[in-house]
């Protein structure tokens, strides 16, 4: 933990993350809750997320306007997102409006109207926000690719749920949800930036001292990995294509190593494949890769956008770059990437927002805050062998995932570019 961080843990199990800045002119606020679609089972999929729309509804004693105007009287931003493993809260402000910002959060959270009215409107909204993600090559094709190679797991689950689950959620089931997730051990409140330490811990105090420890503690979420050929036909004006392999989870040692990897591989503009595929041959439009991880699962996935007719030389040319990755990777490349990650990673903090949102998560899923100093000594200690030996695990062309969105070719021509018999 940073010198100026501390963490101030209620009687009854709620953590309050606070790390000042004075330099700064604003503050950063959030709470997190493990409450996230992996959580759900397929009879409630989606309830995290229409929670977290319907918060913005309105409280017991503000409407759904009156939250948002006064937001605006303060010139702050409010939002949220709901992701597998989490929901969060946020709102950034100049710092003497924290008071205000941090109290229409908490009154969202803690007193919620949830009215019959509103279900039915929102109903209409996350119905088109599913159709809206339809229509994205990216989305969908991220959607189903997770959908299949973590099948028989709810961290298959699209977060927004499903046309079915949306439309039968009752305000029964939405108030039953938040009473199971919405607990003292299942939140984290977060605050970064110049703020009056002690008000914002009156106002948490206030809202939340009283809620009850359930001991409903975070639970990893496990899934096994599956290999296979998905095919999503759809009018796309481009194709959407994911190259998938078995991933670690976030608590896996060697995250900084398989970031490196991606860096190496897909994720920076000297990366082999962006270079190769589009720079040299003009093949995609875009093409990235990502380690992605949750807490007992995780996919290592390259990404590209591209026309049907350059597919098969664009995948014949990735896999070629990734099965002779792990034998090629040079030191040059790795120290290179060691100073990409820890620039991007320091320039991060820079931002209070961000640094919320690093210290609410970690705190969250496992229960501390990490110093920017530790981080960036493990990424530096990252040695040629090790990135090697994860590289040569990791990208292993037998466990090859694919998914492909738009003008797709058959499964038999798939099979033909991998080599799978």
């Amino acid at each position: 933990m940073t010198d100026n961080t501390k963490i101030i843990k209620l009687d009854n199990g709620l953590r309050i993350v606070i790390q000042k800045s004075e330099h700064a002119k604003t503050c950063s606020m959030g709470i997190w809750v493990a409450s996230g679609s992996c959580f759900e089972t397929p009879e409630t999929a989606g309830t995290s997320h229409f929670i977290e729309h319907m918060l913005f509804r309105g409280t017991k004693s503000r409407s759904a306007l009156d939250i948002a105007v006064e937001m605006d009287e303060i010139g702050g931003i409010l939002n949220a997102y709901t992701a597998k493993e989490m929901t969060c809260f946020y709102a950034h402000t100049l710092t003497e409006h924290m008071p205000k910002a941090l109290d229409i959060i908490c009154d969202m959270i803690a007193n919620p109207r949830l009215s019959e009215d509103d279900i039915a409107l929102e109903k209409g909204v996350i119905e088109e926000e599913i159709a809206m993600y339809e229509d994205s090559p990216e989305d969908l094709c991220a959607d189903i690719y997770y959908e299949n190679v973590w099948a028989g797991s709810m961290l298959s689950s699209n977060i927004l749920g499903t046309l079915k689950t949306v439309g039968e959620v009752t305000k029964k089931d939405l108030e039953a949800h938040m009473a199971k997730f919405y607990v003292p051990e299942r939140m984290v409140i977060s605050f970064s930036g110049n703020f009056d330490e002690e008000k914002a811990v009156e106002i948490c105090k206030n809202y939340f001292s009283h809620m009850k420890n359930t001991s409903f503690e975070i639970s990893p979420v496990p899934a096994e990995y599956h290999t296979g050929i998905t095919r999503i036909k759809k009018d796309f004006m481009q194709n959407q294509l994911i190259l998938g392999f078995p991933g670690i989870s976030l608590t896996d040692e060697r995250r900084h190593t398989v970031s490196l990897i991606s860096s190496i591989l897909g994720s920076a503009s000297s990366a082999r494949l962006f270079q190769r595929i589009r720079e040299e041959l003009g093949l995609v439009y875009s093409v990235d890769s990502a380690s992605v991880s949750h807490l007992d699962a995780g996919v290592f996935i390259v990404c590209m956008g591209l026309s049907e007719k350059s597919e098969k030389k664009a995948i014949t040319e990735a896999l070629k770059i990734i099965a002779e990755f792990p034998e090629t990777v040079t030191e040059k490349e790795l120290m290179r990437a060691k100073e990409q990650t820890v620039a991007s990673f320091v320039m991060s903090l820079e931002s209070v927002s961000s640094l919320a949102s690093r210290n609410g998560r970690n705190v969250l899923l496992f229960g501390k805050a990490v110093s920017e100093e530790e981080v960036i000594k493990k990424i530096r200690a990252v040695s040629l062998e090790e990135l090697k030996a994860a590289a040569r695990e990791i990208l292993d062309i037998s466990k090859i995932s694919l998914c492909s969105a738009g003008k797709v070719a058959s499964e038999k021509a798939y099979k033909e570019i991998l080599d799978i018999h």
